[in-house]
């Protein structure tokens, strides 16, 4: 008997999750392999920002071939790939070779993210599906950011990815359960990407959102390094990480709640000035009390304004083309801080990350009022 649509749905958002894997743990592996393999610190920028790009090549992939093929297929094709080159990482011991294995790394689970978000944009009432993944990613992120540092420390660097290649496992055999929810993107006119490319609001629309992915991106990517700069211990870090993704379950569940009750404006705007609030808070980390409201502000931030911005690009286009940009541009601005966070920081400490996180903010929240200025 095939799963209920529900239970599609939450499949498909463990899949989706699974993809951006190596993005979700990456302030706590991130910190494992530089410190492991003895690498410099600027690594932890360059090394973030060529999985987060690999991962943005993967989106175009997908936004190229949906409509052509199945997805639900090419999505098994990608977590192959993704099982590979995550089981291939414990045996890189090079930065130049770990940049190239994450890469491609990045390329199949960027093709996993975009391709499962693209599947719900077809559905009926799209912003409850993503409120769903939501649920999903936090859940999933809370006990891997608990559990990985023991791990970490228990096993090495090997276990971190080791536990990555099992998730994609898990994510392959229960992707054979997806049998409906693509189904109905048959039956929709397709736009192409031309047309999409020269509508002015998704334009800024995409803008607005590679804003916002850049500056949690930036603050995301270091803010493990920000903790062990203030003295806190990895262990308390990895606890805060996954108290933070509590947080971020409740504004997903909020999001559920809410769903387009209250248009798309107040709910991006308000989101937006609270997730910059956080980002800004990391200022004063010594404070290891502020530090912990930060990072838990910007989670549960995060988890609300994400559906709504999914939901924004579904306006212009129910085939996922548009979401699957989304992923893109998504990659794009967490690959855009952490690159120019390497090239800021030098001997400095962490505040230049704080900054860039903080200025990626601020525009994007400028960005969305000037989209939505005349109504939701």
């Amino acid at each position: 008997m095939n799963p209920s649509r529900r239970s599609q749905i939450a499949i498909n958002s463990f899949i989706i999750t699974s993809g951006a894997g190596f993005a979700t743990v990456l302030p706590i592996l991130i910190g494992a392999i530089v410190d492991e393999l003895e690498f410099t610190r600027e690594m932890v920028g360059w090394i973030s920002s060529v999985g987060i790009l690999g991962m943005g090549l993967g989106g175009i992939i997908a936004t190229l071939l949906i409509g052509k093929f199945r997805i639900v297929a090419m999505i098994r094709l990608a977590l192959l790939g993704l099982i590979l080159f995550d089981f291939l990482s414990i045996f890189v011991a090079t930065p130049t070779n770990m940049m190239v294995i994450r890469f491609l790394s990045g390329v199949c689970g960027g093709f996993i993210y975009a391709g499962g978000l693209a599947i719900f944009s077809s559905l009926k009432d799209a912003i409850k599906a993503f409120g769903v993944y939501v649920i999903v990613y936090c859940l999933w992120t809370t006990v891997v950011l608990v559990g990985l540092p023991h791990l970490l420390a228990w096993y090495g660097l090997k276990a971190g990815f080791l536990m990555l290649v099992g998730i994609s496992v898990l994510s392959l055999i229960s992707s054979f359960l997806i049998v409906n929810l693509e189904k109905r993107a048959n039956h929709v006119e397709m736009i192409s990407l031309t047309s999409l490319l020269q509508n002015k609001a998704v334009l800024l629309g995409l803008l607005a959102y590679f804003m916002m992915q850049m500056g949690g991106g930036t603050v995301w990517a270091y803010v493990e390094r920000i903790a062990k700069e203030a003295m806190i211990a990895p262990e308390i870090t990895g606890y805060v990480l996954g108290f933070s993704s509590l947080v971020a379950f409740v504004g997903g569940v909020l999001v559920t709640r809410i769903g387009q009750s209250k248009g798309l404006r107040m709910p991006l705007i308000w989101g937006l000035i609270v997730m910059s609030v956080g980002v800004g808070l990391l200022l004063f980390s010594k404070i290891i009390g502020l530090y912990v409201l930060s990072v838990c502000i910007i989670g549960g931030a995060w988890a609300f304004v994400i559906p709504y911005f999914q939901q924004l690009q579904t306006k212009f286009d129910e085939t996922g083309k548009v979401v699957s940009l989304g992923s893109i541009v998504n990659m794009g601005g967490r690959a855009a801080g952490p690159a120019t966070a390497a090239l800021l920081i030098g001997s400095s400490a962490f505040v230049n990350i704080v900054w860039v996180g903080l200025a990626a903010m601020v525009a994007s929240l400028l960005l969305v009022i000037i989209l939505l200025k005349r109504g939701n």
